[in-house]
């Protein structure tokens, strides 16, 4: 159940990054699908209802490969473009620049007011290798302490091995740290495993995985985190 107030606050916050505090950069991609002649339908909408896959249709034990585009097919349906212009969309705009580097809405905000409390922030992602990057370009890097990025460290969620490469360089124990991500499967699994607390957080209200720790916002997860006594 979630934590009451009187119980105190984590000295650490990791992060997962695609979902949680990052999304698809929805001007590139919606430009990118124009040049080819199609003009998305709500790429907002489509973008959250296909997001909130990862933790059902997609969860872990599928390859890679196989999930990652049938993922953007999705995308394509709920966007209402052909399949085959989202990918080579899709493709164009990332192979340019990772393509999850739009900051989602109270990122910076609730990162600065966690490190002005002394709470100490990182992210934990599974990506590949671009993401300290795409944080960069988000505006998020200079607020985190540290990235620790799958691709990277060649170890990824839902393995709780994971974490070690960030909980070292910031000198806390797994029972000191909160993970906030946007998948239960992967994300709160993962650390849970490793001895943290996981929150998950639903931007778009479409979750249908059960978890007793949620938000909806950066905002109210902020709140939560300083409600709790120093």
């Amino acid at each position: 159940m979630p934590r009451t107030a009187s119980e105190p606050r984590p000295h650490g916050v990791l992060f997962d990054a695609g979902g949680t505090l990052v999304r698809v950069n929805r001007e590139r991609l919606e430009a990118a699908l124009r040049s080819r002649g199609h003009e998305a339908a709500d790429l907002e909408g489509a973008f959250w209802r296909t997001a909130v896959l990862l933790d059902s249709e997609f969860a872990p034990g599928v390859a890679f490969e196989s999930w990652w585009l049938d993922w953007q097919s999705r995308l394509a349906e709920h966007a209402e473009v052909p399949v085959a212009v989202m990918h080579e969309a899709y493709a164009e705009c990332d192979a340019e620049w990772f393509l999850w580097e739009e900051p989602i809405e109270g990122a910076a905000a609730c990162l600065t007011r966690l490190r002005e409390e002394g709470v100490r922030v990182g992210v934990v992602s599974n990506a590949d290798g671009r993401i300290a990057h795409a944080l960069e370009r988000a505006g998020l890097a200079d607020l985190l302490e540290v990235i620790v990025d799958s691709g990277v460290v060649g170890v990824e969620k839902p393995d709780p091995a994971i974490f070690a490469h960030a909980l070292e360089p910031l000198g806390l124990a797994a029972s000191q740290t909160w993970y906030l991500g946007d998948t239960v499967h992967y994300d709160a699994a993962a650390a849970e495993a490793a001895g943290m607390t996981s929150w998950i957080i639903d931007h778009g209200g479409l979750h249908t995985i059960p978890h007793p720790r949620r938000v909806t916002s950066l905002a109210e997860f902020a709140d939560v985190v300083l409600a709790r006594a120093v």
